[in-house]
């Protein structure tokens, strides 16, 4: 079971609109998403408030406001 607070890779891409993982994994190296928690050699966690903070400041400079 996955904290409720966290999500994996699958999850990150569905609460940021579905995206593609390779989108997602572009967007983190580019330093334009969250980067995850590191929790194990091969696993990845993302915080849910992480990506919806991204996703509400990405949300207010579109409308001209600040995050």
């Amino acid at each position: 079971m996955i904290h409720p607070e966290l999500t994996d890779e699958a999850g990150a891409c569905q609460i940021l609109g579905g995206i593609h993982r390779s989108s997602l994994w572009r967007g983190i190296n580019a330093g334009r998403l969250p980067r995850p928690l590191k929790i194990g050699p091969a696993t990845n966690r993302w915080r849910v408030a992480d990506l919806i903070a991204f996703i509400d400041g990405a949300a207010a400079a579109r409308n001209g406001k600040a995050a």
